[in-house]
Formats: structure tokens, C-alpha cells, sequence
């Protein structure tokens, strides 16, 4: 806990440092820009006019202004135009180049030398807009801009784990925001094949069933595990998110791996395996047989319909971490090496390489792999030797990921170009203890001792986000945001021209949007919070269902929702301390002692913890009788609370308190009226909180008929939410019609995977187990699940 407070104050004198700071907040750092300190005040509705020779997309043009609630109206005519939009192609020699304009009489002028340059002046016009309620306000200023480098990438590993178009067009939106303009799609692997391949469907009807988590599964368990679940994109799907990338000035590159990597692909066809075709199955680890001309043939069958899918002729070849053993132990390729005089497996993996390579530029297709197709030893391995003979084929783009740093020097000697991924800085699947914030943003692409002549070699850098260890969105969000960030200017701004601290401050109003979207959960963030509430969501740390809720408003105000069963009394007070040891409000849903248990025994004995007020709903003597085994623990607790003489507050129906701007509606009370399976659960308090950016709407254990009777009731227009928690745990809640009405877009779950995998009716409440049911309809509904059972507390700003 000590770490906790430490991280938040650091967090706040660093803002402090830097809030005098004039620059403009735009992420990435403008090349120029003049501010003149006056503000603009204009209203909601934009007339803009933009040269149709841009080919800009009018319905993504609006988008980018929709969250200020700004309607862009296209006009034909510069003079009837508020935005003038100027192609100017002698701006600079940049392509990607762009001005920005904003007069004191509210004019507007962008001018570019491209698309993406207008894009980018879009971008940025849009992160300085100031929104009020029926106006907003820009600062009057010129920004000249244009990026230090021309490759700017983001890599999605979706092999490993399969997240679908939905999250591919979240991440497009973001990469287009800061300026990105090259999405590495890595879309095969050894765990999964996710691409549709129309000769070859095996390669999805059985490549595509599988993925990281799941590694030992065999087909048949797969399929009985996940009946009819889609982990693959058609071609149809993958032309439409090749359709919304371009119109966001965004390229994409698939990486189609060879000659390793390819076990969900010699699964589905074990003949291609170097290993595998012995063996009459899959081996995973295997190589591709690349001197087997049907597997070169079934390669180039695959890589013409990528081919045509891919309008960026670009192609992502990996060539990394073979393991040779394959093809050493297969008599038929060792043979083949001693006839064409190939002295080492590297150079077979070379020799394969540059027929891929030539059969590409036949295509009109440039290549690009790891660092390993240059042939190189880049670990310096015992058992790899390096290529002798083969030399990588002229044109090819060498992608920098291991090795030392003088490698990548050695290429740029040998010709080719290349862009530097070093993995120290650059994965975003490593923890931010190996690469905080700080240390990704001080990445420079080009390394120590290149001569200033070769510089341009350097095509720029990507950030790569692998896959093993997040199977859902929520671990995705946490990984790559904020970082995405100081990538972002680590590609588009010269390192001469950065500054930490300036960063810090102007990336302020982006976290904040990703709050809002949903990307900040519990990571690392360096903007202070003013605005916003933060939710603790506490698991339980032992095998029962209690957990509790801690919030902090937005004024400081630290409210705790319900607090957990009794053995969760220490480990609750060790945060309430870390948080300053007074609790302004304490809500009890209702009198189950896996939620009065903790605040029990914390009124019996505080410890130094102040309570200022408790909110509750009083159970009459017919509803305490209604459950016989709870009525002790109900009965103690009300006497309890009565004792401390602390405030004690009788929850209604419609109440409101607000905490600074944070507001606790209450939606849902006393409904005793109701005959179900548990009379307790049909009168849960139910409650709303929100601020102008989130809203969480908790349930906490409310029953069905309780849940319908919300549906039909005076506050049903209030349900819809940012978060939802679920309501008692899965187990006897609320009817899954409710959670398909209700539009919410992340569910706070946090039970314990003993009671979730308790179905075998022998343990906790099987009689009214309902885990499985809400698991289900929330995967139907596509809902980004907050679930982090015995993981940690989860902390949604």
C-alpha cells in the first residue's frame, strides 16, 4: 500500500512541475507552433470545405468531432466555409506534411500535401477543442507540422489470442488520433491461423480453433468447449477493415510467417510440416518443408489471395526463431542442402526467404521480416550457426526486434533498410516495471554510432503488442495504453525536440478520453485526476462470494460500497488506510453478512478508521424471518450500527447524494412486495453513480422479479451505464433479459472461479447456480468483461 501512495503523489507533483507549460496539447509534438495566447469561441456547427482530390471521407471526418457534439456540414464552396481545407503540394517535400491555421475571427485553414497530411491537421485541430455546452473554444495559434519518420506502426498479435474487427477498428480509431499511419497485423501463428484462406479451408475449419490459453486442446475439445465461436476473419471482413483503415490514413501490413511459426497451419495440413509429414499430425514448433515444391506451392496459393487483400503491398514475411532441429532431422531436406551446396540452416531459411521474396516483387509487393532473415546469429546461440552463402535479397526491409544494436548498423552497411522495433523499448506485452512509461517514451529509433548519411535508412519504428498473456480486451487496454502514446511521438517527433515532462502534460486530455473509452483500468497514468471518480473493485481473497467497492470522487471523498464478508476485515482496512483511513459514506446494499461482515467488525473495533455516515435500507422483522440463517448476522449488525452512533442514513427510492461531481442515485429499494426465490436479494439497494466522463451501475445482489419491476420502473431510463456489476455474482440475480436490455459496455465481476466452475451441484448455492447462464449472454452480447478473480484489485479511472 505504501507503493500506491507513493506512485500517486509522485504523480501529482510531476502535473504540478508542468502545468505552467504553454504548449499545445497535442500528442504527437508539433514540428512548430505559435500560440498567441487568445481563445476562439465558436459554435456546434462546422461549414468545411475540402478539395475532393484528397479523397477524405466525409463520414470519418465527421466522426473525428462527434464526441464534442460539433455537426461538420461539407460545402462545395471555399468562401461559404468556416474549415478551409488547401491542398498545397509544395508545403514541403514531407508527403505527410501539414499547417494548421486558426485566426482571432474564428477562421480555419488546413493546409496539406496529402491525405494523410489533412487527416493529421483534422487530428490536431481536434485535440485542441475545448468543449462547452453549446459552444467551444480553440486557442488562436499556427502549427507546422510533419513527422520525422515515415513508418509509424502498431502491431496486433491476434494469433495468440483472437479479439476481433470491433477491437481492430477501437485500435485503428487511436492509431489514426496520434498519427500512425501503418497497422502490422499479425495474423498467423503457431497457436491460430485467423485469416481465410478460400483454397485452403482446413487452415480455419482447423488452424482457427485454437489459441494460447487453450494450447493442449485437440480439435474435438475445442469445438466441444466453444460450440459455433468464430476465431477468424473472412475476406469479406478483412476488406472492411482494410476500407476503415485507409479512410484514417492508414496502411496495413499482414505478417504471414515463414519458414517457422506455422503450426496452426500444419495442423490443418500436416504434409506441409517438416517434422509433421513423418508423423501424420501436427507438431507444434514444426517448420515448413520450404524444399518440397507443393509446400512452396500451397505458400504461394496462400500469399496471392493476401495478395489481393492487401492494396498496401506490403508483406510481413517473420522468419524469426526457427527451430532448425526440423529440418536437421529430416533426411529428404538434409539431402537437398548437400546437392544445391547449402552449407547451413541459415541459409536454407535465406534461400527460402528470397524466393518468397522474389516471387512477392513479381507481385509488386515489397517484403519485410525480422531480423532474423538477414541470417544473422543475433543471440549469439551455440546451436545456430550463421549463413555462409546466402545473402538476403536487395529491397528487403530488415525488421529489428533482438540482438545487439550494432546489427542494426551492419544492415544498413549491407544496403537495406530498416525499421528498429528493439524489444527493450518497443513490446508492449512486457510489464511496466521492464518498460514504464518513461523509458518507452525515450526511445529513439536511430542508434548510437550511425552516420548522419545513413539515417534515412532508418524507415522509423513499431510497437508490438503479442499476445500470450492477454486473452481479453480489458489486459489489452492495460498494456497498450498509455504507451501507445509515447510511441506515437517517438515516430513522428525528433528526439532533439522531446521532453518528458511536456509529454506528461499534453497527453493529459488524451488519458482522460481513453478513460472515457474505457482503456484505463489500473495502469500506470501520469495526469492528475480532477474530474473523474476512480473505482477500486476489491476480489475476495478467500473462497467465498464477498467483495466490496471502494471510490474515491472526484473531490477527494472516499465512499465504500457494502465492504465484504468478515475474514475480509484486514485486508480491507490495509487499502482504507492507504487511502487516509476515513470513509465519508458506506453504503449496505442489504444485510447478507458476505456484506456486512467486514463493516461489522470494523464498527466494533475501528482501528483509527472514521466513518462519517452509513446509507442503508432497514429490513422489517418480516423480511429478517423470511431467511432464518441470516436474521443473526442482520440482527447484530443493525445493533452495531446503532451503538457507534455514527450517522446512519434510511436509503429511499430516487435519493441523491453528490459528492463534489460524483453522484450516488439510488434506483432501486425496498421491495418487499415481491415473493422470490430470496426475499433479501428482491430488496438490494441498487445504485447508480456517475460524473460527467463514466457511470457504473451496481446491482449488487438484486433478484429477478426486483431486476424486472427496474425494467418496467420510474428510473428504467436511467439503467444504461459504462459498467455494470453484476448482479449477485451470476447466482439467483437479475433475469438475463435484463442484462439484454440494459446497454452497458463492461460488466464488474469478481467472483471467485471455485463458485463460477461450480456447477456439479454439490457446493456453494448450486441449487440457484447461475454463473454459467450470465457468463454466456455476456459473451453473446460482445461485453468487455472486468473479471479479476483472486488477480489483484482492479482500479477503473
Amino acid at each position: 500500500m505504501k507503493h500506491l501512495i507513493l506512485t500517486f503523489l509522485f504523480s501529482l507533483s510531476l502535473i504540478s512541475a508542468v502545468q505552467s507549460n504553454n504548449s499545445l496539447p497535442i500528442v504527437p509534438k508539433p514540428l512548430k507552433e505559435t500560440i498567441s495566447g487568445e481563445q476562439v469561441t465558436l459554435q456546434k456547427k462546422w461549414t468545411v470545405y475540402v478539395p475532393s482530390q484528397l479523397g477524405i471521407d466525409r463520414e470519418y471526418l465527421t466522426s473525428i468531432f462527434r464526441e464534442f457534439d460539433i455537426e461538420i456540414v461539407n460545402v462545395n464552396e471555399k468562401k461559404k466555409a468556416m474549415i478551409v481545407v488547401n491542398a498545397n503540394n509544395k508545403l514541403s517535400k514531407n508527403p505527410e506534411a501539414y499547417q494548421l491555421e486558426i485566426s482571432p475571427k474564428g477562421k480555419i485553414t488546413l493546409s496539406a500535401a496529402s491525405k494523410n497530411g489533412a487527416l493529421y491537421a483534422f487530428q490536431s485541430l481536434a485535440q485542441i477543442v475545448k468543449s462547452g455546452d453549446n459552444s467551444v473554444s480553440l486557442p488562436v495559434c499556427t502549427v507546422t507540422d510533419e513527422p520525422a519518420f515515415p513508418w509509424r506502426a502498431f502491431m496486433l498479435d491476434e494469433s495468440r489470442h483472437f479479439h476481433g474487427m470491433e477491437a481492430v477498428k477501437r485500435f485503428l480509431d487511436e492509431m489514426a488520433r496520434l498519427k500512425m499511419n501503418t497497422f502490422h497485423w499479425h495474423l498467423v501463428d503457431d497457436p491460430g491461423w485467423r485469416i481465410e484462406i478460400k483454397k485452403y479451408p482446413e487452415l480455419t475449419r482447423i488452424g482457427s480453433k485454437r489459441d494460447f490459453s487453450h494450447r493442449d486442446f485437440t480439435l474435438e475439445k475445442w469445438e466441444e468447449t466453444f460450440p459455433d465461436k468464430k476465431m477468424f476473419y473472412t475476406q469479406d471482413e478483412i476488406r472492411e477493415v482494410v476500407k476503415y483503415a485507409a479512410d484514417r490514413g492508414i496502411k496495413i501490413m499482414p505478417e504471414i510467417e515463414v519458414p517457422g511459426h506455422a503450426s496452426a497451419a500444419i495442423a490443418s495440413y500436416p504434409w506441409l510440416g517438416a517434422s509433421s509429414s513423418k508423423e501424420g499430425k501436427g507438431i507444434w514448433g514444426d517448420l515448413y518443408n520450404v524444399t518440397d515444391p507443393k509446400v512452396e506451392a500451397f505458400l504461394h496459393d496462400v500469399l496471392d489471395e493476401v495478395i489481393e487483400l492487401f492494396p498496401s503491398k506490403l508483406l510481413h514475411i517473420g522468419g524469426d526463431e526457427a527451430d532448425h532441429s526440423h529440418w536437421e532431422h529430416n533426411p529428404q531436406i538434409v539431402a537437398f542442402m548437400k546437392e544445391n551446396n547449402i552449407p547451413t540452416f541459415s541459409d536454407l531459411q535465406v534461400w527460402s526467404i528470397n524466393r518468397f521474396s522474389k516471387y512477392l516483387a513479381s507481385k509488386g509487393v515489397k517484403m519485410m521480416g525480422w531480423n532474423e532473415i538477414t541470417g544473422d546469429n543475433i543471440r549469439n546461440e551455440a546451436h545456430i550457426q550463421e549463413s555462409q552463402s546466402e545473402k538476403l535479397s536487395e529491397g528487403t526491409i530488415v525488421h529489428f526486434w533482438d540482438g545487439d544494436i550494432s546489427l542494426v548498423n551492419k544492415a544498413i552497411e549491407k544496403g537495406y533498410d530498416v525499421v528498429n522495433s528493439n524489444r527493450h523499448f518497443t513490446y508492449l506485452d512486457y510489464p511496466y516495471e521492464v518498460i514504464p512509461l518513461e523509458k518507452a517514451y525515450s526511445f529513439n529509433p536511430i542508434p548510437e554510432g550511425l552516420e548522419k548519411s545513413k539515417e534515412s535508412k532508418i524507415l522509423g519504428t513499431g510497437c508490438q503488442m503479442w499476445g500470450e498473456f492477454t486473452p481479453n480486451l480489458t489486459r489489452l487496454y492495460f498494456q497498450i495504453f498509455p504507451r501507445l502514446a509515447a510511441y506515437a511521438e517517438n515516430g513522428w517527433t525528433k528526439a532533439a525536440s522531446k521532453d518528458y515532462q511536456d509529454f506528461c502534460y499534453r497527453v493529459k486530455d488524451t488519458e482522460r478520453r481513453w478513460r472515457k473509452m474505457g482503456y484505463f483500468n489500473q495502469q500506470p497514468s501520469f495526469s492528475k485526476q480532477d474530474d473523474t471518480f476512480t473505482l477500486w473493485q476489491l476480489p475476495s481473497q478467500i473462497n467465498t462470494i464477498g467483495n466490496s467497492y471502494v471510490i474515491r470522487t472526484d473531490n477527494n471523498k472516499i465512499i465504500v460500497m457494502d465492504g465484504g464478508v468478515k475474514e475480509e476485515e484486514n485486508y480491507l482496512r490495509g487499502f482504507l488506510a492507504a487511502l487516509g483511513n476515513v470513509v465519508d459514506c458506506w453504503f449496505v446494499t442489504h444485510p447478507h453478512a458476505d456484506h456486512i461482515g467486514a463493516l461489522t467488525k470494523i464498527l466494533e473495533d475501528p482501528k483509527g478508521i472514521t466513518i462519517r455516515e452509513i446509507c442503508q435500507s432497514s429490513f422489517s422483522d418480516n423480511l429478517l424471518n423470511s431467511e432464518p440463517g441470516s436474521k443473526k448476522d442482520a440482527v447484530k449488525y443493525y445493533e452495531t450500527v446503532k451503538k457507534s452512533e455514527i450517522k446512519s442514513t434510511e436509503v429511499t427510492s430516487g435519493m441523491v447524494l453528490t459528492f463534489g461531481k460524483t453522484t450516488f442515485k439510488i434506483l432501486g429499494i425496498k421491495n418487499e412486495e415481491l415473493e422470490g426465490t430470496n426475499p433479501y436479494n428482491n430488496s438490494s439497494v441498487v445504485i447508480r453513480v456517475s460524473d460527467p466522463v463514466k457511470s457504473v451501475l451496481f446491482l449488487a445482489d438484486t433478484g429477478r422479479e426486483a431486476g424486472d419491476k427496474l425494467l418496467n420502473g420510474p428510473f428504467k431510463d436511467e439503467l444504461d451505464c459504462d459498467y455494470i456489476q453484476v448482479s449477485h455474482h451470476g447466482q439467483n440475480g437479475v433475469s438475463m433479459d435484463f442484462y439484454r436490455r440494459v446497454k452497458f459496455r463492461a460488466c464488474l465481476w469478481p467472483t471467485p472461479t471455485w463458485v463460477y466452475n461450480n456447477d456439479t451441484g454439490n457446493g456453494f448455492n448450486t441449487g440457484h447456480l447461475r454463473s454459467m447462464e450470465t457468463r454466456e449472454t455476456m459473451d453473446a452480447l460482445k461485453i468487455t468483461e472486468q473479471y479479476f478473480s483472486f488477480a489483484g484489485v482492479t482500479k477503473i479511472e
